[in-house]
């Protein structure tokens, strides 16, 4: 059976389309690992259709399962399709996989690998070919790829997305066709266990991310690691509300660094974002439970992610 999915809106852009061939700016596809497009005239070619050129996954060669539904935009401009997975090692801790350029809102589908889990997709419009602002309509949507296809999904793209960061329901096939279903829970993406390949008894870790009318949060998990470049390595993110947040972290793991951020331009923590890092960092995970890691995120002069004390040698 298919599950709830979860949608969150941000605002982005892509080139207006002219008829006459002309390079996109290197803003709109920085994310796209500069992959050539290979389908040509065919939109089936590559694993994907959309009215465009694109190769999104195209390395993979294992089984696959069919992600497919509708772009709904006010404008027919055309639209900008990005994939993104969480990748640790990539700036912001997503890398792109490749995207679909649909000449028009309109239906969309794409074989993606089974069991991928988290694939994060991105379409936007640049209505007044000026780059990304905060005006243009933007979507964002994170599914989680199990072993089923995902059909009847419905994208609405929204001007100024991107600053609201509204939720947005998704579709769920069910009986006599497609329908609209309501988010479960309280809306929050259905975040991967970053602590997932650890075994044995767990202890809580409670804190209060602290933005006052921001969106999601991404919340940055770093053990210290001396053979890492710059002192640590990472575990894993999570996407949260703002305010109170619990995790849970193998007993006596040992110390772990916190770190959040909002990220408005899709690009990784930089100048412009709120981010914010617990200011007792690292915390020593014991056989206890820990309250009170509270975060604040407020928007650096520098750009650059306010440091607290620095791991223990």
């Amino acid at each position: 059976m298919l599950r709830f999915l979860f949608l969150v809106l941000c605002t982005g852009c892509l080139e207006k389309t002219t008829g006459i061939p002309t390079p996109l700016d290197p803003r709109f596809f920085a994310s796209d690992n500069n992959r050539a497009s290979p389908g040509g005239d065919d939109p089936n070619a590559g694993g994907g259709s959309g009215g465009g050129a694109s190769d999104p996954f195209a390395s993979h060669s294992g089984d696959t399962v069919l992600i497919s539904g509708d772009l709904i935009a006010e404008s027919q401009e055309s639209i900008d399709m990005d994939f993104r997975v969480p990748d640790a090692s990539a700036p912001g801790g997503m890398a792109g996989q490749g995207k679909l350029l649909l000449e028009a809102p309109g239906a969309f589908s794409l074989s993606v690998p089974k069991d991928l889990g988290m694939l994060e997709i991105q379409a936007f419009q640049d209505l007044d070919g000026d780059g990304p602002t905060g005006d243009d309509p933007f979507a964002q949507v994170q599914l989680q790829i199990k072993d089923e296809d995902l059909v009847g999904l419905s994208i609405e793209l929204v001007a100024g997305g991107r600053l609201n960061m509204q939720h947005q329901e998704m579709p769920s096939p069910g009986e006599g066709g497609k329908h609209m279903a309501a988010p479960a829970g309280d809306g929050v993406p259905d975040n991967p266990d970053p602590f997932g390949g650890y075994a044995g008894n767990r202890v809580k870790l409670a804190g209060k991310l602290i933005c006052d009318g921001c969106p999601l949060v991404d919340l940055d998990l770093f053990q210290p690691d001396e053979n890492a470049p710059g002192g640590r390595s990472m575990i894993g993110k999570m996407k949260l509300p703002p305010g109170e947040y619990v995790l849970e972290v193998p007993q006596s793991f040992g110390y772990l660094i916190l770190e959040a951020f909002v990220d408005y331009d899709a690009d990784g923590p930089g100048e412009g974002d709120r981010m914010g890092s617990y200011q007792k960092n690292p915390v020593k995970i014991s056989r206890s439970d820990l309250n009170d890691i509270d975060i604040e995120l407020v928007i650096p002069e520098d750009g650059r992610m306010p440091m607290g004390p620095q791991p223990p040698q």
